[in-house]
């Protein structure tokens, strides 16, 4: 899959541009140049995150600090977690989309995907809240992800099926292909807010 840029050039230089004194020195920050102490403290920052709120959501790109050429610092900016607001408890911005979870005896239907839970349909009556499920998530336009997850709790469904809220992890690099291809997706939805001033 190819990497998408995760920031137009646009979008970039309204970060460097952006209002007052205090915004220019940040503005600096995302150039690259910082006297020592600053670069040294930034480089030990965990995490290290550039927050966005957006069309009721939160949106915190990590970055990384990486020393360049002539004691220059170079930022990389990697796919954001998307958050909603406006909730009592903060969650995982969910995309509604058709995926199929394969295990090793049948494919599940999925929907209500997040970048660390989704929704399980039809599963064996037999499981109850806190069994281990793993399998390879299968999405369009993204390769095989494999995933291990544990079910946190039954969703009520009006086809009297066992359906399940199911909380899982992925390796690194499908974690990261997930949230860019999750961020994609927020895009598309909220392009108009993305767009307006």
């Amino acid at each position: 899959m190819d990497k998408h840029q995760i920031l137009t050039d646009e979008e970039l230089a309204m970060l460097r541009d952006l209002g007052d004194a205090e915004d220019q020195a940040t503005s600096q920050f995302l150039r690259g140049y910082l006297n020592l102490p600053l670069q040294s403290l930034l480089q030990r920052a965990e995490p290290l995150v550039l927050e966005a709120h957006i069309a009721g959501h939160q949106l915190r790109f990590p970055l990384h600090c990486i020393q360049g050429e002539e004691g220059h610092t170079e930022l990389s900016i990697a796919a954001p977690a998307i958050t909603e607001l406006g909730h009592p408890h903060l969650r995982p911005w969910r995309l509604d989309v058709k995926a199929s979870l394969q295990t090793e005896d049948t494919n599940y239907e999925v929907h209500s995907l997040s970048v660390g839970g989704l929704i399980v349909e039809g599963l064996p009556s037999a499981l109850v809240k806190g069994d281990m499920l793993a399998g390879v998530l299968l999405i369009e336009g993204l390769p095989p992800l494999a995933l291990s997850g544990n079910l946190i709790r039954r969703i009520s469904s009006r086809k009297q099926r066992h359906d399940w809220a199911l909380q899982f992890q992925l390796g690194p690099t499908d974690r990261e292909l997930l949230r860019d291809w999750l961020f994609q997706r927020h895009q598309d939805a909220f392009m108009q807010a993305y767009q307006s001033d």
